[in-house]
Formats: C-alpha cells, structure tokens, sequence
C-alpha cells in the first residue's frame, strides 16, 4: 500500500521542468541609491512580474564600478559572482551600460549559451560588442546636443557654456566626447570646462560663472578627493547654495531637484520597454533575433519652477515639450476655504435668486417672444385652438389678403383667423379652401406643420402661409403670411424666358430640316398635280370614266390632307404659345419625328433605326417640347454621325417602360465623348459644332427637368455617344392619351 501511495503522488506532482520558474539575471553598474539605477530596476522588476504571463525570478546585482573600478575590485567580484552563479544558470541576462563587459565575461566563462541583452549609452558602445547569436546590444542615448540646442533656445543671449563632470574613471574617459558634442551644438559660444574638481571647487566655481553662462551637469559619481557622490546629490547641494546660472542635464531624474530642463532620458520607462522586450528571450528567441537600434525613451521635460525663476516663457519650448511642478493656483491651495465661502453665500441668497430669476425668467421669456416676433419677415401671429389671434408682429401695412381684409387687420389679436378664410373658401373663393383647410389641420394637430400658396384678392398677387402646431397643453398654431409676389414675378419671367429659348432653338431645327421639309411636301404635291392633270384628260374624253375619276379625285383629297398634316406639324413646332400639358404616348410622339427627320437621314446617308416598346408609354408633357427635346437628340446624332465613312452613319432610337419611368435612348456611332465634354456637355454655349450656339441641350435638358425628368450623357458602348432621358409614366388608372394635333 505504501508503494502505491507513493507512485499515485509521483504521478500527480508536477515536474520539477514545470515547476521551475524562470530566472533573470540584472547587472546594473552603480549603487541602489543613486536614482537612475533605481527608477530602471524597480520599473525593470515591476514590469517582469506584472506582465510575464509565468512565475519569474528577477537578480538584481549593483556592481558599484563607479565608486570602486580598480582592478582588484573587478577580479574580486569575478570571483564572488563565479562562486554564487556557478550552480544557478539564468535564462536571460541583462545588462545595463557600463556594466557589460564585465558580464560578457561572466557569460562566456558560466553560461554561454544563456541570451545577453546589453543596453549601452550610445550607438558605437552596441555596435562594438561581439557578433553573436547570444548577444544583442542595443542603446538609450544621451542626447547632449539636443539639450545644448533647447537651453540656447530657451536662453538666446548665452555667451558661454559649462560642462561639469565628475572625476570617477568613467566619467574622465567621457569627457572627451562630451566635449565635443558640447562644442559641435554650441560653436559660437565660449565654452568652460570643470573637470577634475573637489565638491568645494565646484561649489565655488558655479557662484563666479558668468552671468551668462549656462550649465549642463551631465554626471558626477566621484570628485577630485576620491568621495563617492551621485549627480541628484550634487545638483541640490548646487540649487540649494543659490548664485548659479541655469542647469540643464540628460537625466529625468533630476527634474524637480534644480534642473531647467533638457531632453531627458527617462529610465522609468526605460525599464518597462527594456523588460518587455526581455519576454522574447525566455520565450526561446535569440538575442541576435531582437530588433537592433535605440530604446526611444527621451523626451523633452522642463520644471515650471525654475522656468519661471530665469523668466523663460512657455511659448519658447519646443513642440511636444512637457511641463512639470506647475504652481496651484489659488483654487487648488484654498479649495476647502473658497469652497465653504462659496457655499455659504449661496445658500444665503438662494430665497432671494430663485424668486428674482423666475421673475426674469418669465419677462424674458415675453420680451424674446416679441422680439423674435417682430424681427420675423412677413406677418406672424400666435393662435389659439380655435383660430383666434392672441399676439402678433407689426404687419406691412396695405397688403390686401382677403375681400375688404388686409393683413394688417386680419392679424389684429382678438380677430378669428381661421374663419374668415373659411368665410372666403364659402363665399366662391376656391383658392381659400386649401389655406382653411391646413389651419384647420394644424390646430387639430392632425398636422405638424404645412405650406400653402395662394392668390391675394388684388390682381397678380400671391401670398405664401405657413403654420405650424405649438407643443403646448392648450394647443394653437404660429401662422406666418409672407408676400411671394415677387418670387412668383421672376418665376414666370424665367419661365418666359425659357420658353423663348426654347422657341428659337425649334426655329433653328425647323430650319436645319428645311430640305428635308421640302422633300416631305414635294411628294403630296407632285401626286396632287398628277392627278388633276389626269382628271383633266379623263373629262376631255367621251364618254366620262366616272369610276376612275372618282378614285383620282380621293387621291388628290388624301395628297392633300397628307401635305397639310406636315404644315400643321411644322405649325405646331413653330407656334409661340403657352405651355399646355397633356398626356401623349412617347412612342407617337417619337413616330412624329422620326417622319419630319426620315429625309434629311437620307440625305446625309445615315441610318435610323426605331426600337420602340410594344406597349404605349403614356407620359404628362407639353408635346411641342417634348418633341423638340427628341428632335434635338436625332439632330445632333445626324451631325455627329457626319464625320463617318458611307455605311457607317448610324442611329438608334430606343424606349422602354422601367418601373414607373419611360426611358428613351438615342445612340450614335459618331466620335464619342472626351472627359472634357462630357463635363461641360450641358453648359449654355457650349459647344463642339463649328456653327453650333451651345444651347439645345441646355434647352433640352432644362424642358425635361419640368417634365420631372432628366437627361444625362454617356459613352456608347462601342463607339459614339449614348443620351438617355427618362420621364415619370402616367399610372394605368388615370392615363388617357390624347391625340397629337395635325
């Protein structure tokens, strides 16, 4: 039993492998105190354990090369981290800046296989590391010529600038570099150096610097005594003494503690990007496999205090600069106090406010009425639910809506609106019924709102009314009465106008047909003739064939009636006339012209082919237009197709019924369309014809719009070009096609 036991719980512990969290290893170059470090590892940490999806260990080990880089120091901590890490292999190593040769060594003499990421402080420290798939460098620069560039931005009369670095070994390895980098974004400014000085030193230089000078304090682990410092130490013992110029740094960890500002290197985030991409490694990707270039984690940071301690205006920071440590206001130092003040007071005026501003309220509320009232064009009055006037505005005086009624009097408050129209629609007024009845519908709520147009009792005048229900518990209407006279004016002149246009324009076709014409007469008259010649020599003879002269006579009778159908047609197309719409069937109205064109067709050697729908397409039109709009159509076919080689002049008219619409289409094998053209198609006076005006299919276009149809141009689906007009088909119930004149 015992034996079981124990192979039931062997069976049901998880493997040591499954068991095993990941570890990895951190090798930061200085002490846990100094500020950087800490910002880097903590959010380095933070981010490994929050977001890695397992169990992770995270060594942090601080190797205090600043403070303690002798050789001896080095070979003793070799030595001690051999002896800790020689039985516990990590999965990722990372290493921060000057730390990384140290552990490249470690790495190759404990566990060569194990992935290093290194991050360095520049591009050539990365790119010097050795190539190898266990190894990737990648860096977080310190930008010192964008801090030298933003500082003499923000401080245009600098004269001269100071670098201020410690004496550790590492930062008088650096000064070389730092200086020229110094130099290069300064190069016409002076420069001073202070390398190689005790605290006191330093202390004593920043107070007798020019006073248009400018400091960039860029590290300081160590001074000339050898005492171990950090630069966060040294830039508030430097702010505290007071008498300094303005300090910039590279460091986010400096501002607040007496820094302007710079582009800062922010090793808070840092540490999270550095850790996220840490995940990749205990994945199982190689270090080579990472992706190479810099961690973009400098952002242009400022204080607001010492900001406005050297008097530099916000307006001058860069774009995308962020301020800190902005002063509270008064609201954010006294809120508690200005909040109870506040308070109190407005409970202590509350009686009195809420009766004032009802009080107000209600004056405002009248006098925006009147005043919205009165500004209103026109006449505008307020009803009851019975259609009695209660308020209106001041009516244009002289206006004569009704029989012995002018607006000004109709609009009087106390005046029953509504009844005198309805008095005026009983009394023979037809026009009146359609404005009662929308009154009527209105007050009952039967309707939001509505529009009628109507003719005023003096000659040639037209008013529009307009009323819409108010949303109220005892209901009623606001009724508006505007004077459209002049709108209906310019509309029959245009109207006019246009008819006139169009007039012309069919005088013009009329006359481009005019052999055609002459053909289509020629053939009744020749046959006229004929036949009384004949009758003459029948009547000479004896006897008298009666029965051969009564046939010639019909024919003279239908030769005659056949040459004055073609006169009345072209009398039709050429009477100047009101519009007078009717309903005709398109494919008749089509037939017609096709007869007056047929001739000309010939003459020009082009074919015309009809496909017409089998059934009538009844449609509401003025005929006369109508036929204009194809004749324009068939025309400029005509014209188009002339450019063509013998045979292959051709044309095609063609209708259809589609849903409730009739669609005519005549297409043409002539040039086509260019984009240009078909952009300006429709224009007025434009036109691609020698000696055309530019005006038929404007016309044309313009008469179907009234017909609520349209035209519209397209490429033919070959070659040439294809119009399509469509118009509203007339319902089967009520179409009664009428018969075309002549």
């Amino acid at each position: 039993m015992r034996v079981l036991a124990l192979l039931l719980l062997l069976w049901a512990a998880p493997s040591v492998a499954e068991e095993r969290a990941k570890t990895v290893l951190l090798f930061v170059p200085e002490d846990v105190t100094v500020p950087a470090t800490a910002d880097f590892t903590r959010n380095f940490r933070q981010v490994m354990q929050s977001e890695w999806r397992e169990s992770v260990t995270v060594n942090v080990e601080h190797l205090e090369m600043a403070w303690f880089g002798s050789a001896g120091y080095k070979r003793a901590l070799r030595d001690f981290y051999v002896a800790k890490y020689r039985d516990r292999r990590p999965d990722a190593l990372v290493v921060f800046a000057d730390a990384t040769p140290f552990a490249l060594e470690l790495q190759q003499e404990l566990w060569p296989q194990v992935p290093l990421l290194s991050v360095q402080n520049d591009d050539f420290l990365a790119e010097a590391l050795p190539a190898s798939p266990y190894v990737r460098g990648n860096w977080a620069d310190f930008d010192v010529p964008a801090t030298v560039r933003t500082a003499l931005r923000l401080l245009p009369d600098t004269r001269h600038v100071v670098l201020v670095l410690g004496s550790s070994q590492r930062e008088l390895e650096a000064w070389d570099f730092v200086e020229q980098e110094i130099r290069s974004a300064a190069p016409d400014r002076g420069f001073i150096g202070l390398p190689g000085l005790t605290l006191e030193e330093l202390r004593r230089w920043m107070r007798e610097l020019p006073a248009d000078s400018v400091v960039f304090l860029i590290g300081f682990m160590r001074d000339a005594q050898g005492r171990n410092l950090s630069a966060y130490d040294v830039l508030r013992i430097l702010h505290a003494d007071g008498g300094s110029p303005p300090i910039f740094s590279v460091h986010r960890t400096m501002l607040g503690s007496g820094i302007v500002g710079g582009m800062l290197l922010d090793y808070q985030e840092l540490g999270r990007q550095v850790a996220r991409r840490t995940f990749r490694l205990l994945e199982g990707e190689r270090a080579s496999s990472l992706p190479p270039g810099p961690f973009e984690v400098n952002q242009l940071a400022f204080d607001a205090r010492e900001l406005q301690r050297w008097n530099i205006p916000e307006s001058r920071l860069p774009p995308g600069s962020v301020v800190h440590f902005r002063q509270p206001g008064l609201w954010e130092r006294y809120r508690g106090l200005v909040t109870g003040v506040l308070v109190a007071g407005a409970l202590q005026a509350a009686l009195i406010v809420v009766l004032l501003v009802e009080r107000r309220r209600r004056m405002g509320a009248q006098r925006l009425q009147l005043a919205v009232l009165d500004s209103l064009p026109g006449a505008v009055a307020i009803l009851d639910n019975h259609g009695v006037v209660l308020r209106a505005n001041p009516v244009p005086a002289g206006l004569q809506v009704l029989e012995g009624w002018t607006a000004e009097a109709l609009f009087a408050p106390g005046i029953a609106y509504l009844e005198h129209f309805r008095e005026a629609a009983r009394t023979g007024n037809p026009d009146m019924a359609p404005v009662a009845a929308l009154l009527l519908d209105v007050l009952r709520g039967h309707a939001h709102e509505g529009v009628v147009e109507f003719r005023g009792f003096a000659e040639d005048t037209w008013f529009e009314l307009r009323a819409r229900h108010l949303e109220l518990p005892e209901g009623g209407a606001v009724v508006s009465l505007v004077d459209v006279t002049p709108r209906r004016r310019a509309e029959l002149e245009a109207r006019r106008a246009r008819d006139e246009r169009a007039h012309l324009e069919r005088v013009a076709a009329v006359g481009e047909l005019g052999v055609s014409i002459a053909h289509e007469l020629n053939q009744p008259l020749a046959a006229i003739l004929t036949n009384a010649e004949m009758a003459q020599r029948l009547l000479t003879r004896s006897p008298t064939d009666l029965p051969l002269l009564r046939e010639m006579l019909q024919d003279i009778v239908s030769d005659n009636k056949r040459a004055g159908e073609v006169i009345r047609h072209m009398r039709a197309l050429l009477k100047k006339g009101e519009v007078c719409f009717g309903e005709y069937d398109l494919n008749e109205l089509i037939q017609r012209v096709m007869r007056l064109v047929s001739n000309d067709a010939q003459l020009r050697g082009a074919t015309l082919t009809l496909h017409l729908a089998e059934s009538p397409l009844p449609v509401r039109a003025d005929g006369v237009q109508l036929q204009q709009v194809v004749l324009n159509l068939v025309m400029n076919a005509l014209d188009a197709v002339g450019a063509c080689p013998p045979g292959e002049r051709r044309i095609w008219v063609r209708t259809r019924p589609l849903e409730d619409r009739a669609e005519l289409v005549v297409e043409d094998t002539g040039p086509g369309l260019s984009d240009e053209v078909l952009a300006r198609l429709f224009e007025p006076f434009f036109t691609t014809k020698a000696k055309g005006l530019g005006m038929g299919l404007s016309i044309s276009r313009s008469l179907l719009e009234v017909h609520q149809g349209r035209l519209q141009a397209e490429r033919g689906p070959g070659r040439g070009a294809l119009f399509r007009c469509t118009l509203p088909l007339v319902p089967e119930r009520h179409a009664t096609v009428e018969p075309l004149a002549g």
